[in-house]
């Protein structure tokens, strides 16, 4: 339902070369474009957060602008102008880089190196338990002041001291390299399981499509401007976060609750956390492709799960820090046997593969991927050995690593799974479980301090849990699967949009904390709050090593059975509306903010398909697009207003 009416647009056998120097120059633009409005918007003028999506909004204004000027090209230089299919290219090139600036990896990573020194007191101990197992070459130690400069700002006159940056940053960039190529290869792999066998339909790609879809009948015009459904949709949506604007100014003027600013939280029962009361356009207008079923799924699964966070903590049930930590624990399960039980049912495929790699089966056909089978199964094993190697050259040992890096790969398929199937434009798992978990299974008296002191680390890569470059590459595989894509040019521009979008970002976010002080961003949580509770929690299982945790384990192990009998019954009782993908990132903070806006979309598109079936749904795709559209030039104009009039005390119309 989600990518069929976009997909058949574009045929593979009328469609001329895709990538030449157009899409990479437009791509590239996509990124840097994408990553200064992210840092513009959500550190500089502390307006609009947005970069904590699937799909970020810091990333789909600027797409838009892409297919605006690309219109305006087709009238005056027609040569340079994209078609679809290569503005699908550059959605994914941009849906990869933006993955990287702020409340992306690369302020965690710079908080990463940057804190252990310089927030090292005697109160706190990391310079008596953490620095004696420090490597120096991922952090930096402040002898010259480097990281002073950084958080309270360089003194007139000083250049940036980017030497002190360059060993830290290029090791931790090899180490992202080798996860990126881990994520590129398991996508891969699976891409044809997912997309042509599963027939997956990644929701939010349908957007994007749709976007970039034009009517050649009508000179070329995007074909969703012809839709009176979308003007509609579109003027909404600027109506929405216009009227709050007004309240700027006069602020008696009451406003309406489709901007964060005027949301709230609402608690539905005692003792459990409260969800967040806001009509979120951006949340609502990509549900609406969805599958009714996963919206259901999504917001009675809240229910259920804080119904449980409200239960176990009423009966002094807990695994760490009460029922919530259960809770996660027991979701935490759901994710990781999700994942086992799809790669059982991809066993077939999973074979196949195996056939072409070792044995050169021809009727194995791998020409429509991104890199052969065997080239990835070699590049995902040198990945893997070499953050097996960099990992225990920090100080891990290798039990610990096996572990680390079996729940990484089953987070980077999770996440890519979850925006897949589900469709939302928001998902994270909680980042102590995944970063604590080989410890909660083997216990911190049996593991060196060393490792203890590594688990600092990994704030660095799961501060911000979206499953790394899982989701935007296994995306960006299937923008391209109807296409005639050149293997080495679609691999090519992969591997550039990462590059390009680490490099661009991790020097744009150390330069804003020399020119404005780290302290005065509003990043407290990537580069001071975050790094120092990563590390306090090596200090404290330092000093107190737990035993194992059983009763974790029990929690984590009750959500694999109750993902093995949601699966069963979702293969034994086709039409019951229940689906484990679901339920594996509930308790989390991004299902507090979501699940009202869900539990509205899913009303409205239960009752459209009730009345009209799916064709109905079919006409209603231009008016939500509109809404997507018409909020994101208005938040973007938003932040035009506060830098002239609010400028460092802006509006946060987009908070998640």
């Amino acid at each position: 339902m989600a990518l069929s009416s976009a997909q058949e647009a574009i045929h593979p056998a009328t469609e001329p070369k895709l990538i030449s120097w157009k899409v990479v120059v437009a791509g590239l633009l996509l990124i840097v474009a994408s990553d200064y409005y992210i840092n513009w918007s959500t550190v500089i003028l502390r307006a609009s957060k947005n970069n904590k999506a699937l799909f970020p909004m810091g990333l789909f204004f600027p797409f838009v602008m892409l297919v605006g000027t690309n219109l305006l090209l087709r009238w005056v230089k027609p040569r340079w102008a994209l078609n679809r299919g290569q503005l699908c290219v550059a959605l994914g090139m941009g849906l990869i880089g933006s993955l990287f600036p702020f409340y992306g990896l690369a302020s965690y990573v710079v908080g990463t190196i940057a804190a252990p020194y310089y927030f090292a007191t005697p109160e706190n101990g990391w310079a008596e338990l953490l620095h004696p197992n420090m490597v120096s070459w991922l952090i930096m130690n402040n002898e010259d002041k480097a990281v002073t400069y950084f958080y309270d700002g360089l003194p007139p006159g000083q250049p940036i001291p980017w030497g002190s940056w360059a060993v830290p940053v290029f090791w931790w960039m090899t180490f992202v390299a080798a996860a990126a190529c881990v994520a590129l290869c398991l996508m891969v792999i699976l891409r044809k399981q997912w997309v042509e066998n599963e027939r997956l339909e990644f929701p939010l790609m349908e957007v994007g499509m749709q976007v970039a879809q034009v009517d050649k009948s009508n000179g070329g015009t995007p074909s969703l401007l012809n839709q009176p459904l979308f003007r509609v949709g579109f003027w909404i949506g600027i109506f929405a976060v216009f009227w709050n604007i007004i309240s700027y100014f006069y602020p008696l003027i009451p406003g309406l609750p489709t901007t964060h600013t005027e949301g709230q939280w609402f608690r539905w029962l005692e003792g459990t956390k409260p969800f967040w009361v806001q009509i979120s356009i951006y949340v609502i207008g990509f549900a609406y492709f969805a599958r009714v079923e996963t919206l259901f799924s999504f917001w009675l699964f809240f229910l259920f799960t804080e119904t449980e966070v409200a239960t176990f903590d009423r009966l002094g049930i807990a695994a760490g820090h009460g029922g919530g930590e259960a809770v996660r624990s027991q979701n935490f399960g759901v994710l990781c046997a999700y994942v086992m039980f799809g790669l059982w049912m991809a066993r077939g495929h999973l074979k196949a593969v195996f056939w072409k790699v070792f044995k050169g089966a021809s009727d194995v056909d791998d020409s429509q991927e991104a890199m052969s089978y065997r080239a990835a199964v070699i590049a995902l094993v040198a990945s893997l050995l070499y953050m097996v190697a960099w990992l225990h050259a920090a100080g891990m040992e290798i039990r610990v690593v096996v572990l680390y890096l079996f729940f990484t790969a089953v987070a980077y398929i999770g996440m890519a799974r979850f925006a897949a199937e589900l469709g939302l434009p928001y998902g994270d798992i909680a980042y102590h479980s995944i970063t604590w978990t080989p410890l909660h299974i083997m216990g911190g008296q049996t593991v060196t301090a060393s490792t203890l002191t590594c688990q600092g680390y990994l704030w660095a890569m799961f501060g911000k849990t979206r499953g790394f470059l899982g989701p935007p590459i296994a995306q960006m595989l299937k923008l391209t699967t109807p296409l005639r894509v050149e293997r080495g040019r679609l691999f090519g521009v992969i591997v550039l949009a990462v590059v390009a979008g680490a490099t661009f970002a991790i020097l744009h976010a150390i330069y804003m904390g020399y020119s404005s002080g780290g302290f005065n961003l509003r990043a407290a949580w990537n580069l001071l709050i975050g790094p120092q509770r990563s590390y306090d929690a090596s200090v404290t299982w330092i000093r107190n090593p737990e035993a194992p945790d059983v009763e974790r384990m029990l929690f984590m192990g009750s959500g694999v059975l109750i993902t093995a009998v949601l699966t069963y019954m979702k293969y034994r009782f086709v039409h019951l509306p229940l689906h484990p993908v679901a339920l594996m990132l509930q308790g989390t903070y991004m299902a507090q903010k979501t699940v009202f806006s869900v539990f509205l979309i899913w009303i409205y598109k239960a009752t459209i398909l009730k009345i009209g079936g799916v064709r109905l749904y079919r006409k209603g795709q231009p008016f939500f697009i509109g809404l997507l559209i018409g909020y994101a030039i208005a938040t973007f104009l938003s932040c035009v207003i506060d830098s002239i009039f609010f400028f460092g005390q802006g509006h946060l119309v987009h908070g998640f």
